[in-house]
């Protein structure tokens, strides 16, 4: 439940671009068990995201820099929502990034995004079980460079802004084996 109180610029610098950390945690929506619970006009989030007996998150890299976290709004006077987003560039089109791609495809995920802001880091939560993000991958593999830009985005606006999440951080899945040194030819 929103309580009113005035909202005064909290410091000097406050609209300053804050860094995020490169490794999202991004879950896919089948795994999640449990997630946490909300309130309207409140955007604390309450409990743990636990996965299923086996399930882990998905440490993902993105470039420092490239990650855009937010939220669009729309919809007609009484009916307005929110669209959660995130975007980022991976690179290189390395066989761990195109195997994430491909299995993400048409599955539902939510995504932990962590600040770097001197403090413990703010954690944000974009998407959640009943309205996931879903994934719009584009690759650029040219003179201006080799990049996998991946797209995040809710496909239905809702009441809630992305949480902020206090909970324990979901244990993410082991990198990938380092294909690098395959002697594999074409």
């Amino acid at each position: 439940m929103y309580v009113q109180v005035s909202i005064p610029k909290l410091s000097d610098g406050a609209g300053s671009a804050v860094a995020k950390d490169p490794n999202v945690l991004v879950m896919f929506v089948d795994d999640i068990a449990t997630e946490p619970t909300r309130s309207h006009g409140n955007v604390a989030m309450n409990g743990n995201y636990t996965l299923a007996s086996g399930k882990k998150a998905i440490a993902l890299y993105l470039t420092p820099g490239t990650i855009s976290a937010g939220y669009d709004t729309e919809g007609e006077v009484d009916a307005k929502g929110f669209k959660h987003k995130l975007e980022g560039e991976h690179p290189g089109d390395d066989a761990s990034v195109e195997n994430f791609v491909e299995a993400a495809a048409n599955k539902g995920m939510v995504v932990l995004v962590k600040s770097c802001d001197g403090g413990s880091g703010k954690v944000k939560a974009y998407g959640s079980k009943c309205n996931p993000l879903f994934l719009t991958p584009e690759v650029t593999d040219s003179k201006e460079g080799n990049k996998t830009k991946l797209a995040f985005a809710q496909e239905v606006a809702q009441k809630f802004l992305p949480g902020v999440y206090t909970g324990t951080l979901p244990e993410a899945a082991a990198a990938a084996a380092d294909d690098s040194s395959s002697t594999e030819t074409i």
